[in-house]
């Protein structure tokens, strides 16, 4: 599944072979000695006590990256996997630190972290997010190489809520990630999630601070005509006490009689509205058991699509869950396969493939008209048209 030992002396480069022939040349049909030693060998090992028995060293053109591999964590996510190799040399060949610099960028299964070190040392603002169980091993490889970035961890269970990562990013990365069909619709939803516009949250009474229970304050009466009620009811006779019982029993009567036309009334209102809405609940239940039976990214894909460029590295092993991705993907992104066999130096015995994407319905219009906007208001309210 592409994963390999970690013999620092022979996990890059290899050594010259024996090869006939004249000087420079491997023979007839075969590759130059030099042309092998710029090959970049990625041995691979099922062999657990090998594969995490020392770091993993990475070359690139201005800085060397260390990672650190753990058995304790889960094995999928706890070494360096080969496209995330390709990958980091493909974003440090290719892509360069003038497309980076400043971008806010987040990977998703970032396993040990060499994709997402590497970007970070390139100059962009990410954050890398994978299971709480590889934080501990992805925090030491980030506090070992990137001391001098704000690179942050965060867990991210995909097809959650994102709003706290204040999407959307300019970047969204990954290696690796479509190996289990259960998980291609949770992948696809956290893309479409990453890379759009959210609305902003409706605060409730409690959030603003008012609470469930607000109080009716009613408006205060002048003490002028407190007193004058004060007094007048001080002020009557005695005498009208017998006539008020005989009313009082009057006014029962009546009352008795009309709370019972009444209460008769009510129950049939009531069976009424109950009838009402069973009838209203039932094309709700109808709509809910749709929403039930839609895919998750259904939803998703309804939010308002902003500009992310999307790079995803896997190696092509013709697995069900690359071709199940690939046909649900291409209904809601622009998709690009890029190869790798033309980095230099190359990988031997690979086919790492690249995709990038984008929003099929981003609309640049609307989101520099948004911008325009957003613009206008901060002048108005930081320029001299500031409201007093």
């Amino acid at each position: 599944m592409g994963r390999r030992s970690l013999k620092p002396s022979s996990q890059h480069y290899g050594s010259n072979s024996n090869t006939s022939g004249s000087s420079g040349s491997s023979g007839k049909g075969g590759k130059s000695n030099d042309e092998q030693d710029n090959m970049i060998i990625l041995p691979r090992c099922w062999d657990y006590f090998i594969r995490f028995k020392d770091p993993f060293i990475m070359p690139f053109q201005s800085y060397t990256i260390e990672i650190k591999q753990s058995s304790k964590g889960p094995r999928v996510g706890s070494t360096v996997w080969d496209a995330s190799i390709v990958m980091s040399k493909y974003f440090d060949s290719e892509i360069g630190s003038k497309a980076l610099q400043g971008k806010r960028v987040i990977e998703l299964g970032a396993g040990v972290g060499l994709l997402g070190i590497s970007l970070s040392l390139m100059g962009a603002d990410i954050t890398l997010t994978d299971q709480q169980s590889m934080h501990e091993i992805l925090n030491l490889n980030v506090r070992t190489n990137c001391l001098l970035t704000k690179t942050k961890v965060a867990e991210l269970w995909w097809g959650n809520d994102v709003t706290d990562f204040h999407p959307p990013f300019d970047m969204i990365v990954g290696s690796d990630l479509m190996y289990e069909d259960d998980c291609v619709d949770l992948l696809l939803a956290s893309l479409l999630d990453l890379s759009s516009f959210h609305p902003k949250k409706v605060a409730t009474e409690e959030e603003e601070g008012y609470g469930f229970h607000t109080n009716i304050h009613k408006k205060k009466q002048p003490d002028s005509k407190i007193q004058e009620e004060e007094q007048n009811d001080s002020s009557s006779p005695s005498t009208t006490s017998t006539t008020t019982n005989n009313n009082n029993n009057n006014n029962n009567n009546d009352i008795n009689s009309i709370t019972e036309s009444i209460s008769n009334v009510t129950i049939q209102e009531q069976k009424e509205e109950e009838q009402k809405e069973e009838e209203n609940d039932k094309p709700k239940e109808k709509e809910e058991e749709a929403v039930a039976e839609e895919p998750l990214y259904m939803k998703s894909s309804r939010l308002q699509a902003a500009d992310t460029v999307i790079y995803l590295g896997y190696e092509n092993r013709s697995m069900s869950a690359e071709s199940l991705f690939m046909s649900k993907v291409t209904q809601f992104f622009n998709v690009e396969m890029i190869t790798t066999s033309h980095l230099s130096p190359g990988f031997k015995n690979i086919d790492v493939r690249i995709l990038k994407m984008t929003r099929k319905d981003y609309n640049p219009v609307g989101h520099r008209e948004k911008r325009k906007q957003k613009m206008h208001s901060k002048q108005f309210f930081n320029g001299s048209n500031q409201p007093e």
